[in-house]
């Protein structure tokens, strides 16, 4: 039985308790270490070795998405927001050099015009349908799916035979709110954010260096 992909969401109402809310932690807070109102948060922290020029996440935030799993009622329906800036969304006239960039803001590709041109990510239903918006300064294209299904995001392959690898969601929430993960563009690290007993597990694991 193939594995479950994530599935997109045209409708980002399921964002509402916490995109648009006025306060101190605006777009920002949000972006960055969720929102506020949990009973603890971690800062979860890239691997300084591997990261160099650009990071790793997509392994570590899933590591961390499924040990969150444990701690909701609704693992098998989870919200996953991925940030719109990303390159390798748009497609376009590029060629994979066999050099991982690792999601840099540059996509994972050199110009080589005029090679043949990669399509978008997604369709032109995907790409037109409203976004998650964060004050004007951060959207997202929304999917769902169960935690096991992290990282999956049945995007278009780059050619026949080439996968398109796309970054980390930049959001992360079941539907049940117990938790949040806030992975930022910017950021060496990430933020868990959530009951007491998901954070010390997380603190906990052996993978993860959390504080």
């Amino acid at each position: 039985m193939p594995a479950a992909t994530l599935t997109h969401e045209p409708d980002v109402s399921p964002a509402a308790w916490f995109a648009g809310q006025p306060g101190p932690e605006s777009w920002h807070g949000v972006a960055t270490q969720g929102p506020p109102g949990f009973a603890a948060y971690a800062t979860v922290r890239f691997d300084e070795v591997d990261r160099a020029p650009y990071r790793p996440d997509s392994e570590v935030v899933a590591l961390a998405t499924r040990l969150a799993a444990e701690h909701t009622r609704t693992p098998h329906r989870v919200f996953f927001a991925l940030w719109d800036g990303w390159g390798e969304i748009d497609g376009g006239s590029e060629m994979l050099l066999g050099v991982d960039v690792r999601h840099s803001s540059f996509g994972r590709f050199f110009t080589k015009t005029p090679e043949p041109s990669s399509p978008p990510a997604f369709s032109d239903a995907v790409l037109a349908a409203p976004r998650l918006d964060l004050d004007g300064e951060r959207s997202y294209l929304l999917f769902s799916g169960p935690v096991d299904a992290v990282g999956r995001w049945d995007a278009r392959p780059l050619a026949p035979g080439w996968p398109r690898s796309l970054p980390q969601a930049s959001l992360t929430w079941p539907e049940d709110h117990a938790w949040f993960i806030a992975s930022d563009v910017d950021q060496s690290w990430f933020t868990v954010a959530g009951s007491q007993a998901l954070v010390d597990a997380m603190l906990a694991h052996p993978e993860l260096a959390a504080s």
